[in-house]
Formats: structure tokens, C-alpha cells, sequence
């Protein structure tokens, strides 16, 4: 690997072009695209979803508090200006989520049972496919083509 690969690889080695900045700030909005708005353009945006969705005023808090968690995870650690603040089952399952502190085995029941079924209908499909594979490679005629 030459040294200009390295550099393009290590941005502390600061060998970036324009086109290499330009492509990582895409990239970076791309991963979050609240990163670095004010509390002004972000409020303005959440009215801006709400009126465009007509979603009802009742979820407008729901909607504020995860456009702020979505630009910040650690938004609510501290007291805020604009007064919203987390209930503590909010910050319960937000911990449950986190995978440092929460646990990420702790799933209701039923999503267990859908990751289940969902594997059992793969390893079915994949069993059909392997055998008409199987068949065509070996010249016979597909069973469920044959007329009883």
C-alpha cells in the first residue's frame, strides 16, 4: 500500500483533498443529517415533518424528543432550555437499547419467534432450490411438473 492509500485511509495523517472533505461530509450526513443544526433548524424541521405528515399535535413530543435523540444520543443527560425531558421508562428503554449498558438479549418473545420462522422459511426455500438444482443437473423433470 503506497503512502498516498495510507494517508487516504488515516485522517489524522491529514492528506485530504477537497474531493476527499466533500466525499466524508456526504458521508456523514448520509449517517445522521441532523448533525451540527442549531436548536433553530431543528425545531423548524420537526414543524416542517409534522405539517407535511399531518401527523396529530398528540405525537408532537414523541416526534421532537427522537429528532433530538436521533442528532445526539446524550441530548436529555442534561437539563434542557426548551423543557422536554425524558419519562423515566423513556430513559429505561433508551439504556435497554444502548449496548454498553442495556441487554441486547432482553427481546420480547415474539420477536424470537418471527427470527424463527423467517429461518425455518429460508432453509425450506433454499432446500427446494437445491434439490430442482439437483434434478436438472441430473436430466430428471421437476416432480411437481409431472402430471399424476
Amino acid at each position: 500500500m503506497g503512502l498516498e492509500a495510507a494517508n487516504k485511509m488515516n485522517p489524522s495523517a491529514g492528506a485530504y483533498d477537497d474531493d476527499d472533505a466533500a466525499s466524508l461530509n456526504i458521508n456523514s450526513k448520509l449517517v445522521n443529517p441532523f448533525v451540527g443544526k442549531t436548536h433553530g433548524e431543528m425545531d423548524d424541521l420537526i414543524d416542517r415533518f409534522m405539517e407535511k405528515t399531518k401527523i396529530d399535535e398528540i405525537y408532537a413530543e414523541h416526534i421532537r424528543k427522537g429528532a433530538y435523540l436521533a442528532q445526539d444520543n446524550e441530548a436529555f443527560e442534561d437539563l434542557r432550555e426548551d423543557g422536554l425531558r425524558l419519562k423515566p421508562e423513556e430513559r429505561d428503554a433508551l439504556i435497554m437499547e444502548d449496548p454498553k449498558r442495556g441487554n441486547k438479549w432482553n427481546q420480547p418473545w415474539i420477536l424470537y419467534a418471527l427470527v424463527g420462522c423467517c429461518s425455518l422459511g429460508a432453509a425450506v426455500q433454499g432446500w427446494d432450490e437445491v434439490s430442482n438444482g439437483l434434478l436438472q443437473s441430473l436430466g430428471c423433470e421437476d416432480p411437481a411438473d409431472q402430471e399424476a
